[in-house]
């Protein structure tokens, strides 16, 4: 059975030797002091300029000296961070064992040393001294938050009732859908806006890390509606937690 430690290892001296990577490390839970007994790896790599199949490649032998591979997903160019990246599932291994990385190229500007946002890179080796902290913007994330406030402000009074109504019309699917994409979705965002704009764009992701422990339990309750007749409840639980947040927005930004 294929081990989390014997991966990384086969991943670190595999690609080591290789001139196309200058560097690799990990990132995701292991940055972020997250790592357990279900981690996946989070795969980092610099390749030199114009290598970057190259690199790619050079973790497919590195990691077939591990174990050999079920599953392969690369996302199809361009990404939406604009670097290669593909995930893998091994023969042999839990399904929670996944690469995944991220292939960038030497000269690239890439957001992946972010302290605030991605956590301190567990460097596995850096020939060029390539890998060292960064961090965030934080004028252009301001900007940013800002932006996206303004828009939450208009869009949760605008589409609130989409969930309550289609429950209501017995459409139990378009009800748990509208639910979780406007009213959930909208105020965790403006809850992030708030507690951690560093992650405004993390969604639902390491909400427990981000946000304070009230926040947290908010909305833990509010994710698991029993069935659509309590959504109605739930949705009026989410309006005073969306309102109480706006009004400490607002508080802190001067507005009102």
């Amino acid at each position: 059975m294929l081990e989390r430690e014997q991966l990384i290892g086969a991943l670190r001296t595999g690609l080591e030797g290789e001139a196309c990577v200058r560097a690799a490390w990990l990132g995701g839970s292991d940055a972020t002091g997250r790592a357990d007994a279900v981690s996946d790896v989070d795969l980092m790599a610099i390749a030199a300029p114009g290598q970057t199949e190259e690199a790619i490649a050079a973790i497919d032998r590195a990691m077939g000296r591990a174990a050999g591979v079920r599953l392969r997903y690369r996302l199809p160019a361009p990404t939406w961070h604009g670097f290669a990246q593909g995930f893998v599932q091994f023969e042999d291994a839990p399904q929670w064992l996944m690469l995944d990385w991220v292939v960038m190229e030497q000269g690239q500007k890439h957001p992946w040393l972010e302290v605030e946002r991605h956590g301190r890179a567990v460097v596995l080796f850096d020939k060029d001294g390539e890998v060292g902290e960064a961090h965030v913007d934080r004028a252009a994330i301001g900007a940013t938050v800002r932006k996206k406030v303004e828009e939450i402000r208009v869009k949760y009074p605008m589409f609130r009732h989409l969930a309550a109504k289609m429950a209501a019309r017995g459409h139990a699917p378009d009800a748990a859908y509208f639910y979780q994409a406007i009213t959930l979705r909208l105020v965790v965002d403006l809850l992030r806006a708030v507690h951690c704009p560093e992650r405004h764009d993390y969604g639902f992701r390491y909400l427990g890390d981000d946000l304070p422990a009230e926040a947290y339990a908010a909305v833990c309750r509010l994710c698991y509606p029993p069935g659509p007749g309590e959504i109605a409840g739930l949705q009026a639980e989410a309006d005073r937690l969306f309102a109480a947040t706006l009004a400490a927005w607002d508080a802190r930004e001067g507005i009102g």
